[in-house]
């Protein structure tokens, strides 16, 4: 992802430069692409982060959900053979 940002950063030197700016112009215009660049970086590692914690909440409810459901199972299991087994006396 940081290459991708450099390569932008050059090609903007590189229209910097073909347009007559001067060599601290040039360098300021990069210097700015590059601060950018490395913001941009923080953000998708910030989101990248926030992401990974939400599919490891994602699972555990999951895992939570699948739990209840074997209870709910055996319990509704359990009701029916004691409901049948009341109606055979």
């Amino acid at each position: 992802m940081t290459g991708k940002w450099i390569k932008v950063a050059a090609l903007a030197a590189l229209v910097a430069g073909a347009a007559g700016c001067s060599n601290s112009e040039l360098e300021a215009q990069v210097e700015e692409a590059m601060r950018t660049a490395e913001a941009a970086q923080s953000t998708a590692n910030a989101a990248q982060s926030s992401a990974d914690s939400a599919q490891q909440t994602a699972d555990r409810a999951m895992s939570a959900a699948q739990e209840s459901k074997s209870c709910c199972q055996a319990n509704s299991k359990r009701i029916e053979r004691m409901f049948e087994a009341s109606q055979r006396k």
